[in-house]
């Protein structure tokens, strides 16, 4: 089986980080978030993965090669002009003739049962499996509606004279069939939702929902970013990513039921740390080669990362929040549950 990679937005979602770091390789606890992906692939036999590149896309083909230190092979597909979410899809029929492909959002992080999910796909004769959530009818991004296993509602097109109610959210994973490629006009700027699912709907054709039983996480805001980054403390080990491959040689461990609460809560510490003796409280995760101003009365978390060589400034409280390498703490970004120094 192969999949698909989506690589290739300018994430401005994420500016002005995404300046100069794409979306793709912005660290989540000091990995590069695409590499979450491809690790999840690669848990579940998935090792031919293409990804479409346009924005920064020199940069995340350099940092990624062509897949071997991940033990994949990895194939880039550049767009002059971005293509959007259906016709990067479009541009894998040359790859895939009668087997499905997965594809996945490269801002997203997956905790749950991909080969259940391709099971249910196989099972249902439909163009398409998407990914989704229960969602309240109230929530702006439940433009789903699924009755049993089969969508009938995309955004504002249902195989229903009247259009029902959504009660699903999408996560970005797909289990598509080459057929559906037939539906994607080629070499042009097109959305798989807002076009393409929405006129197999329309056509009557079947579209598969898998709700997933596990965790989903979109970082591709800064609060969503920040969610994702401290729930991962909480979450580790991952069922295809465990502490050992994500922190390495890092001295790391697990204070187990702290303050009296029944949770593992989480401390990695990288090396040549320029740190006084200091108060921690995790979870914390230190990369290599950090450094603070001394202090006695500063405290390291909960909830604090940082990346290589950042700089942790004593008069900033150490707190909720992630630096990214090199951070030196003159530039931030504040959300609603801490901030991202870059």
């Amino acid at each position: 089986m192969k999949a698909l990679i989506l690589a290739a937005g300018f994430g401005t979602r994420m500016a002005p980080i995404t300046d100069n770091i794409p979306k793709p390789l912005i660290p989540v606890l000091n990995r590069p978030t695409i590499e979450y992906n491809i690790y999840f692939l690669k848990h579940y036999g998935i090792k031919e993965i293409y990804i479409n590149l346009h924005s920064h896309g020199e940069k995340i083909a350099k940092a990624l090669g062509n897949g071997s230190k991940y033990g994949v092979s990895i194939e880039y597909l550049p767009e002059q002009e971005i293509l959007g979410t259906g016709g990067a899809i479009a541009s894998m029929e040359p790859f895939v003739k009668k087997e499905p492909f997965v594809v996945v959002n490269s801002d997203t992080i997956f905790n749950f049962d991909l080969d259940k999910m391709i099971e249910s796909h196989n099972h249902s004769d439909s163009l398409a499996t998407l990914g989704i959530l229960p969602a309240s009818q109230k929530d702006p991004r439940a433009v789903i509606r699924v009755d049993g296993n089969k969508i009938v509602r995309m955004l504002n097109e249902s195989i229903y004279d009247t259009i029902p109610e959504g009660n699903a959210l999408f996560t970005g994973i797909h289990v598509i069939n080459p057929q559906l490629l037939e539906f994607i006009p080629k070499g042009c700027f097109v959305s798989i939702t807002s076009y393409v699912y929405k006129r197999a709907i329309r056509s009557g054709r079947n579209l598969n929902a898998f709700y997933i039983k596990g965790n989903w996480w979109d970082m591709g805001t800064p609060d969503g970013y920040l969610d994702c980054s401290f729930e991962l403390l909480r979450t580790l080990p991952l069922k295809f990513f465990d502490d050992t491959d994500i922190f390495g040689d890092y001295y790391h461990t697990k204070y187990e039921h702290l303050k009296g609460k029944n949770e593992d809560f989480f401390v990695a510490l990288g090396k040549k740390l320029n740190f006084p003796p200091i108060k921690q409280e995790p979870p914390i995760v230190i990369s290599n080669n950090c450094e603070i101003e001394k202090s006695s009365e500063i405290v390291l978390g909960p909830n604090l990362i940082a990346g290589n060589g950042a700089v942790l400034t004593a008069d900033h409280e150490l707190t909720n929040a992630v630096y990214l390498p090199g951070a030196d703490g003159t530039r931030v970004i504040y959300g609603k549950k801490g901030r991202i120094y870059y």
